[in-house]
């Protein structure tokens, strides 16, 4: 598999790191320039189309526009599978193996998830493939981020056929059910995944060289009170029952993706 590292020109540590990382496995990757939000300034998104969920700042139009360059870049490829990172993943036990043989893809997989943010997610109860000694699950529901993905070359003609006229984040439009993308893809998730986020961990010691620089551009949704609070806090509990029955009885499952 060809491997991808996103990284900025202003970001020379990020790239040092993940060269040693690298390293450590004992694998080769291609860096892929990030587009820098900093040169988009007075671009306010890709079209007219609004967003599902809030308009793009100039750092969120950057991140997606790099993960285009590098599924057009999957396409130039000999190989069936790329593998795409940003710069500030951890890796977990055994990532070389998966990352090397190819073999355990599912046939039809689009996109392959790599990465785990830790929050609920629906997945297939039961594995199609094993990698290694983890399970490859159909995901079924949100799991946003994009630190980590494999993604075939017939995925990666999806998505560029499809981000024409991007209006969403990228991660929310490659994992997200509302996403117009979502249907057009077989996504499936690695369980337990070998990749995350520092934004997720905070495991480096080097937080602030690997802080996220879209924060301050996703807004930041308002807390209920009173009433409203009490009327969340006592519907939540229900409504868990609720989505957990269901997806019961379709095979499927809700829980966390764990990281090891």
């Amino acid at each position: 598999m060809k491997i991808f590292v996103i990284n900025l020109d202003r970001a020379p540590q990020r790239l040092e790191r993940m060269a040693s990382l690298f390293a450590g496995l004992g694998l080769d990757f291609t860096r892929v320039p990030a587009v820098d939000g900093r040169d988009l300034a007075d671009r306010q998104g890709s079209g007219s189309r609004k967003g599902m969920y809030y308009d793009l700042g100039s750092g969120e139009i950057g991140c997606f526009l790099s993960h285009i360059k590098c599924w057009d870049a999957a396409l130039q490829q000999d190989t069936e599978y790329s593998v795409i990172f940003e710069d500030d993943v951890h890796f977990g036990s055994g990532a070389r193996a998966l990352l090397v043989d190819p073999g355990w893809i599912p046939a039809d997989a689009d996109v392959v998830k790599l990465e785990t943010t830790m929050v609920r997610t629906l997945m297939d109860r039961n594995s199609v493939a094993c990698a290694g000694d983890r399970s490859v699950r159909r995901l079924r529901d949100t799991h946003p981020g994009t630190g980590a993905y494999i993604v075939s070359r017939k995925g990666a003609r999806k998505l560029l056929d499809l981000s024409t006229d991007f209006a969403d984040p990228v991660d929310q439009f490659i994992f997200n059910p509302v996403s117009e993308a979502w249907d057009a893809l077989t996504t499936y998730q690695v369980d337990p995944a070998i990749c995350v986020q520092e934004v997720v961990i905070g495991k480096d010691g080097s937080t602030q060289a690997l802080a996220s620089g879209l924060k301050h551009e996703r807004p930041v949704q308002e807390k209920a009170r009173g009433g409203k609070k009490l009327i969340k806090e006592l519907a939540r509990p229900l409504g868990r029952l609720a989505t957990s029955i269901g997806a019961s009885l379709r095979g499927q499952r809700w829980g966390k993706v764990r990281f090891r």
